[in-house]
């Protein structure tokens, strides 16, 4: 019965890391280096991350420098980044790329908001999925340990669920706090 919490409690630190994950990329209106670190560019013969080949600096609130390691890849980088329609201002002065954020409207805090709660749905979603698996689980194993031990397993897998949500939103409000400014 043991394996059953700790199954379901992996399942929702992946579910809340991939959330994570996910609003990493919402723009709050300051400089991140996430939102560009992963974008592909096409150098060497095969797609490879802007992280893996420049350095990636914040030098203030509004903007992020790449600095290629090779110098030839300054073009390849700059169009990744306008086709990965980030919604951002980039400037090539043949040394690094700048990438310039504009001051995000009061609309567009608004949208990033709703992404961030929908997203926060879906993760919600996914772990109480996992959380009816884990009482199904728990409900085939009721003849063998007796009905007691089921339902002191089922409290502690909604105790998990319980918790992990309280995580999820207080993630989701602090982002959404970086997002209004």
């Amino acid at each position: 019965m043991e394996n059953i919490i700790k199954s379901l409690k992996e399942k929702l630190q992946k579910a809340k890391e991939f959330f994570e994950n996910e609003i990493a990329t919402v723009r709050t209106g300051r400089a991140n280096s996430i939102l560009v670190e992963d974008i592909r560019v096409d150098v060497y013969g095969s797609p490879m991350r802007i992280k893996d080949i420049a350095s990636i600096t914040i030098p203030d609130a509004t903007s992020i420098s790449v600095s290629p390691w090779d110098k030839s890849n300054l073009k390849p980088i700059e169009t990744s980044i306008q086709n990965a329609n980030l919604g951002v201002g980039v400037v090539n002065n043949g040394e690094t790329i700048r990438v310039v954020l504009p001051e995000l409207s009061l609309e567009r805090r608004e949208e990033m908001k709703k992404v961030v709660l929908k997203k926060c749905e879906e993760a919600k979603i996914a772990m109480r999925n996992s959380r009816r698996e884990a009482m199904d689980e728990a409900k085939k194993k009721e003849k063998e340990v007796g009905e007691d031990a089921v339902e002191r397993i089922e409290k502690e897998i909604q105790q998990a669920l319980d918790k992990a949500i309280e995580e999820l939103d207080n993630i989701t409000e602090r982002k959404n706090k970086e997002i209004s400014g």
